[in-house]
């Protein structure tokens, strides 16, 4: 996965946009990104440990519940 910035922020963008589109029609191919983006987070983050590794959980933990409820919803 190619990356415009960092992990955190394409993860704190995508958490934004996932509590934008609540309710909302959301593109199949934007719900794919969103969870491969959880897989690299998820895969990075023992290697950024020392550099913030709080946030970047938290920003995980975030788009995992608003996909949950996406998908609680469906």
């Amino acid at each position: 996965m190619v990356l415009h910035g960092s992990t955190e922020e394409n993860l704190s963008a995508a958490v934004r946009s996932a509590r934008r589109l609540r309710g909302h029609h959301v593109y199949p191919e934007t719900l794919k990104y969103w969870e491969e983006l959880l897989h690299y987070a998820r895969q990075d983050l023992p290697v950024s440990r020392s550099q913030g590794a709080e946030e970047t959980q938290r920003l995980i933990l975030e788009l995992e519940s608003e996909l949950a409820d996406r998908a609680a919803l469906a």
